[in-house]
């Protein structure tokens, strides 16, 4: 059994989460018994994920995904056995190490430390990722399900504002940007729905307080024509600087998750 495997720690909607939902289900169009684990994940955690789905991606040819994700408990995940298991989150690794057994572990991360490492004497792992700062064993551009992404419907003028880990002075250094009004912030607690028809100007605010390590939302707001403003006073190289310079420099070339990218060809047994 292949498997895409996250473990839902807090109920909060991150990058990584909707990496999860894209490559299972472009995955999952061409192999219908890949299963999507959830370990830890509560009912009302799941019928949120499922809202987000329904709400973001055209599910032609794969509107019966929901019956191949799985909820387990950590209990339940040692008893089981893959062949091949992809994760896209650090803290998955954190949860499942000297539990989960598979034949083959694929990781796209960009947080390695001995917390968040499995093994390379106790499993047969390979390591993908895009920036410099992390070990990897090949290198990989991240992408995005781009061909499932609904069309935009009416956008409202406005900007979304992201300072991770920050929530000072947000709204006046905007203005001094000169992004338009009204302002969206960042929520921690809540995914807004149809978000991106919410606002036309992206703002990053790099305050120093968080290094991020493969920021999502450069590719969808690109995708999606949106201004993108990124300030970064200290000059912090981390998933942001490289994300938006990427961006910048070659926009969405080979960004698009499809079959022919290796990692989906590896839970597809192609």
């Amino acid at each position: 059994m292949n498997a895409v495997i996250f473990y839902e720690y807090n109920q909060l909607i991150t990058g990584s989460t909707i990496n999860m939902f894209e490559y299972f289900l472009c995955a999952y169009q061409y192999n219908k018994d890949l299963k999507l684990i959830l370990i830890n994940a509560r009912r009302s955690t799941i019928k949120k994920f499922l809202g987000i789905i329904e709400n973001r991606y055209i599910l032609d040819g794969i509107e019966d995904f929901s019956k191949n994700i799985i909820c387990i408990s950590k209990s339940v995940l040692i008893r089981m056995e893959f062949d091949t298991v992809l994760v896209l989150d650090y803290n998955t690794i954190n949860h499942t190490r000297g539990l989960l057994r598979a034949d083959k572990i694929i990781v796209i991360s960009e947080k390695y430390t001995d917390k968040y490492f499995y093994s390379k004497t106790k499993y047969n792992v390979t390591y993908y990722g895009e920036m410099p700062f992390h070990y990897r064993d090949i290198k990989y551009r991240m992408k995005c399900l781009f061909y499932r992404f609904k069309p935009l419907r009416e956008i409202n003028t406005g900007t979304y504002i992201n300072s991770p880990k920050n929530d000072e002075n947000v709204e006046i250094l905007a203005l001094s940007l000169g992004a338009p009004e009204p302002f969206i912030t960042k929520s921690k607690t809540k995914h807004k729905e149809n978000l991106f028809e919410q606002f036309t100007t992206y703002v990053y605010y790099h305050a120093d307080k968080w290094f991020d390590p493969h920021p999502r939302l450069f590719l969808e707001c690109k995708y999606y024509g949106k201004e993108i403003i990124y300030y970064n006073p200290s000059g912090v190289k981390d998933g942001s600087w490289y994300r938006y310079y990427d961006v910048l420099l070659h926009g969405l070339n080979d960004r698009t998750l499809n079959r022919e990218d290796e990692i989906i060809g590896e839970l597809i047994n192609e």
